[in-house]
């Protein structure tokens, strides 16, 4: 999993401001309410998310320098043979899934009949 190598080029200082800030970015607009579509639309909304993020994250990696790029694929590949970690990983990502589903399908529009009127 080359992403928490990456994570770990945001606390060096041989890093570009440049590459930190893309980096940045995708997590803030993973994170973030706001985005091109929304999260509400099931599926289609999580799109921009799986699409905007990875590319970002793409060309943080494409914008650091060659020998700390060599060091985050030399570090995923020593670490690649951790399977249960994989799972660990699966299990969360299922879990989140989940969760952002049932919270989809609760009932939390303003409706006007709801809320109580002022004498």
């Amino acid at each position: 999993m080359i992403a928490p190598n990456l994570l770990r080029t945001l606390i060096r200082k041989d890093v570009a401001l440049k590459s930190k800030l893309l980096l940045l970015t995708g997590l803030v607009y993973l994170v973030s309410p706001v985005d091109f579509l929304p999260d509400v639309l099931v599926g289609i909304g999580w799109l921009d998310d799986l699409v905007i993020v990875p590319l970002l994250g793409w060309l943080s990696f494409r914008s650091l320098p060659d020998d700390v790029q060599r060091e985050v694929i030399q570090d995923d590949l020593g670490k690649q043979s951790g399977s249960r970690r994989l799972f660990v990983y699966l299990g969360i990502l299922a879990i989140v899934v989940i969760a952002v589903a049932v919270m989809g399908g609760m009932d939390t529009s303003l409706d006007p009949a709801s809320i109580p009127a002022a004498d």
